[in-house]
């Protein structure tokens, strides 16, 4: 069974609901091992002393916050457990607001919600209100030593939880270069329109996977099988000359399917 990396509850008002969460993703990169050039010897990497010039292992470690140029102030797990916070065993409900109404920008990781044996009922009383509703939970709670900023949705006969960023995390665009006025033309974006509307469907994440990755382990499992490493001649990336010519030519082949 899944175990649980945080437990708490949902404060609804006056409604309590004792919930515990569970990620809801995983990561699947390819990861590498650093070795020693001379002697293929997995390495290490300690921290060191600047001052003292040695290895410093982690029962030596100490948290600090720099709060002047060199000026160090150390904080304890104790002191985290003083910040008088409400939400800090609470995920606090602030409002409820239309799903579109949370830019993507501001979504950063997903969990799942699940109720304990005692609260299975208010559990599906909120969900079912948040489906009826067609809205989502905007609330607040302290997870990983940081009061994070979530969002509570229904998800397939369950709740979800994303964990949003706050404005000041969010950059703002960057500032493009002027390269002069360019003209569309109203046979351009019709178009590009046609290809939107020929290209668009349900959204299926199972019809997508990392290619990259399997590429990736691919060359690995030749390398350790001794097989010829095929030669990849990566293509140049050129500007589209002639607009019209190429959406014409997309439209074709997505119709031609």
């Amino acid at each position: 069974m899944a175990r649980a990396i945080w437990t708490g509850a949902i404060a609804f008002g006056l409604v309590n609901i004792p919930v515990k969460l569970f990620p809801a993703t995983e990561t699947k990169d390819v990861s590498f091992t650093t070795l020693h050039a001379a002697c293929k010897t997995p390495l290490r990497r300690p921290y060191i002393c600047p001052k003292d010039n040695v290895p410093v292992e982690a029962k030596e470690m100490v948290k600090a916050y720099e709060y002047a140029k060199g000026q160090y102030v150390l904080v304890t797990d104790e002191d985290f457990n003083r910040i008088p916070l409400e939400t800090s065993k609470a995920i606090e409900v602030a409002g409820f607001v239309d799903a579109e109404e949370i830019k993507p920008l501001f979504r950063e990781r997903n969990y799942f919600l699940a109720p304990i044996e005692l609260s299975v009922k208010p559990f599906e009383l909120f969900r079912q209100a948040l489906l009826r509703t067609d809205k989502i939970a905007v609330a607040r709670a302290v997870l990983w030593k940081k009061e994070q900023l979530v969002a509570i949705s229904p998800e397939d006969g369950g709740l979800t939880l994303t964990t949003l960023m706050y404005p000041d995390e969010v950059k703002a665009p960057p500032d493009v270069p002027a390269t002069g006025p360019v003209t569309i033309n109203d046979a351009e974006i019709d178009l590009a329109v046609q290809l939107i509307k020929t290209l668009s469907m349900e959204f299926d994440p199972g019809r997508y996977k990392d290619r990259y990755r399997e590429a990736l382990l691919d060359v690995i499992r030749a390398k350790v099988e001794g097989k010829e490493m095929p030669v990849v001649v990566a293509p140049e990336a050129r500007p589209t000359q002639d607009l019209m010519a190429a959406l014409r030519a997309s439209l074709e082949a997505a119709k031609a399917g």
